[in-house]
């Protein structure tokens, strides 16, 4: 396949089977027989769904190492990328973590640096690897997957659930991907919530967060398997434009959500 005729996508954490990175992976070698996909994995050579995924489409999908904050390594898997397709059409960042709760008062400072390293400097690292790519695309998209979580108002942040680690890093990212928005006049971007998704996750939250809250919140909302989400996710960023998406918090159903 010429790269001129394929819609090149990067698409940074896709290793988890239940994950949404790997479902809108799987999504769309399925769905669109033009695109080719660089799924990014910490370590390759583990990430055993990816690698039966690539044994069914071995001319569509190249397994690349990401690790969220790799300053060097992203830049190095863009190497690979510029060799085989000199482009890049859209990348998602979908690294996240959250395995660290308590209170402001509580929760300690390397949690903290762990949850904006994966959660918020991780994307950035990837769009400032990505960035020369981009820019030689005819129709560039930079999408974060982000969170309600992230909200400085309404249910997460009034709850008695201690997501401060996670809430601000999301926050964050947000706020990063928002300013990419307004610097970038060539480029889409923006951060893309998936709501409420049964993923591996959102299991380690539950299991974490030994108060309960959290599984109590998420039992109070309709909660989806990353499968079920995936296709609605993929439409939105595929029909995303500057006009009526760039710098907008979307939501997995089509809505756009407040920052604050």
């Amino acid at each position: 396949m010429a790269s001129g005729d394929s819609v090149i996508y990067i698409i940074a954490g896709a290793n988890r089977p239940r994950g949404i990175g790997y479902g809108m992976t799987s999504y769309i070698l399925a769905s669109n027989k033009e695109a080719f996909v660089y799924a990014g994995a910490r370590d390759p050579d583990q990430a055993i769904a990816l690698q039966e995924l690539k044994s069914k489409y071995p001319n569509r999908l190249a397994i690349i190492k990401c690790v969220a904050g790799d300053v060097a390594g992203n830049h190095e898997a863009m190497k690979e990328i510029d060799k085989r397709h000199g482009r890049v059409d859209t990348v998602i960042a979908c690294m996240g973590v959250a395995n660290a709760f308590g209170k402001v008062n509580e929760v300690t400072l390397s949690d903290m640096e762990n949850h904006f390293l994966v959660n918020a400097m991780g994307p950035i690292a990837l769009f400032q690897a990505a960035y020369s790519l981009l820019r030689k695309s005819l129709n560039p998209r930079f999408v974060s997957l982000g969170s309600s979580g992230g909200c400085i108002s309404g249910g997460f942040i009034e709850s008695p659930v201690g997501s401060v680690c996670y809430g601000t890093s999301k926050a964050a990212l947000h706020w990063a991907t928002r300013k990419i928005h307004f610097e970038n006049e060539w480029l889409v971007a923006f951060p893309l919530s998936p709501g409420a998704v049964g993923t591996d996750m959102v299991d380690n939250i539950v299991e974490a967060d030994k108060t309960g809250n959290f599984q109590r919140m998420i039992e109070s909302m309709p909660q989806l398997s990353a499968g079920n989400v995936v296709e609605s996710l993929v439409k939105i960023i595929d029909g995303s434009t500057r006009e009526r998406n760039g710098g907008e918090f979307m939501h997995v159903d089509g809505t756009k959500l407040p920052y604050w």
